[in-house]
């Protein structure tokens, strides 16, 4: 019988319903981040209707700070234990005390960002992402790949794209001003500025198992620089219409 990774000791967690303690920690969590977001950084939603309700999604925005993901979390009324996040697997998972500690903190799914022996395959990380999101949860993946300077935008890389595809479940955008100033990346506190965050509509993928390499490829570029222009779109926007506010 072929191995599966859904069998491996360090991994199985992410496919199964979350413990007391998981729900414990979520239910204070979204307390904590409720009261922040809603009263001393407070956030505007804009979209919300876009936020599709018959299936998961990948969740895909702009990164500036430490804040974004329980923002995204917060604008859809969810919560945060319905949400995941790639994670490398040779910080997170390969250290027994940090896997143990977090998998009851924090739903994180393994990728791994360097190549060697013990290294999983992107297949291994899509079957784990599929059967976290199977449990009727969704993903968080920022295409910068890391909080970049307040107010400017990296350029996106393809992952977003990539799992949407192998997945076929749908990108939702998101485009956030004010966390870069409430939270900037370097800053230990975060300050009182309100915050505004836009839900574009979803992007669906293509069919991808219909598709020649050649023509995933093609598909790849093509979206994921559709989804940088309609982010950055979005954030010139936001921005414009706040300073408008202001003066």
């Amino acid at each position: 019988m072929k191995y599966s990774i859904l069998e491996d000791p360090r991994y199985k967690h992410i496919a199964e319903p979350k413990s007391i303690l998981f729900q414990i920690f979520s239910f204070i969590f979204d307390l904590y981040a409720n009261t922040v977001l809603t009263f001393y950084t407070p956030v505007k939603v804009i979209g919300r209707e876009n936020i599709p309700k018959d299936k998961p999604f990948i969740f895909v925005s702009n990164h500036n700070s430490h804040m974004d993901i329980a923002i995204l979390a917060y604008a859809t009324r969810m919560g945060y234990e319905k949400f995941g996040f790639l994670a490398a697997k040779d910080y997170w998972f390969d250290n027994n005390f940090r896997r143990r500690f977090f998998k009851n903190l924090i739903n994180l799914i393994p990728i791994s960002r360097k190549p060697n022996p013990e290294s999983l395959d992107l297949d291994d990380t899509m079957v784990l992402s599929k059967a976290f999101m199977d449990l009727g949860n969704n993903i968080i993946i920022f295409p910068e790949g890391s909080r970049g300077e307040p107010g400017k935008m990296q350029r996106f890389r393809k992952g977003a794209v990539k799992f949407s595809m192998g997945l076929d479940v749908p990108i939702l955008p998101a485009a956030i001003i004010g966390a870069d100033k409430a939270w900037p990346k370097g800053e230990k506190w975060m300050q009182s500025v309100p915050i505004t965050v836009k839900i574009l509509p979803k992007m669906d993928p293509p069919k991808s198992e219909k598709l020649s390499e050649s023509a995933f490829n093609k598909y790849l570029s093509k979206l994921t620089k559709e989804l940088e222009t309609n982010i950055t779109k979005a954030v010139k926007e936001l921005e414009k219409d706040a300073s408008s506010e202001i003066s």
